[in-house]
């Protein structure tokens, strides 16, 4: 990862950085990434790797707007929108989807968005709901359980390892009728 340094070549490609129009050799022109400081880390952005700060170089991220929020992934500390930020997620695929797990709305590939799993930990497991395939432990996967509430309980089935519904049925009453008996 290049760092601002006295030679005046950050990504060192023999150019220097005031002729250079990729200073930090991340793919992005300078004009585009500016001299703010999105991470207040004090390195400009025109040539800071990772603008944002989250982990993720700017190379990796690029211009794209995922999220579609009017802000470039290089520069977006969520940049799937999922209310998780990058920084958590990283670039591993859970799912072997294709799709890094910053820019994936279902890391886990089970159904249910990111932003619905969170990052708690139901079953308190080590792994977050939004990577674990059976949050609540209870052995039956989130894609099976989905959102829905069985038992009413107000917890959603992926999340409650009691989720089935027990109806306690009382036995039929039983009518007696008694009839006078007749002789003919």
């Amino acid at each position: 990862m290049p760092t601002p340094d006295d030679s005046g070549d950050v990504d060192d490609d023999e150019a220097p950085d005031y002729l250079d129009g990729d200073a930090d050799g991340d793919g992005i022109p300078d004009g585009s990434e500016g001299t703010g400081d999105a991470d207040d880390d004090g390195t400009p952005n025109y040539l800071d790797a990772d603008s944002d700060g989250d982990g993720i170089e700017d190379s990796v991220e690029g211009t794209g707007d995922t999220d579609n929020d009017g802000t470039p992934d290089y520069l977006d500390a969520d940049s799937d929108g999922d209310g998780i930020e990058d920084s958590v997620e990283g670039t591993g695929d859970t799912d072997g989807d294709g799709t890094p797990d910053y820019l994936d709305a279902d890391s886990d590939g089970d159904g249910i968005p990111d932003s619905v799993e969170g990052t708690g930990d139901a079953d308190n497991d080590g792994v977050p709901n939004y990577l674990d395939t059976d949050s609540d432990g209870d052995g039956v996967p989130d894609s099976v359980e989905g959102t829905g509430d069985a038992d009413g309980d107000g917890v959603p089935n992926f999340l409650d390892p009691d989720d089935t519904v027990t109806e306690v049925l009382s036995p039929p009453a039983v009518h007696f009728v008694f009839l006078p008996l007749v002789s003919r």
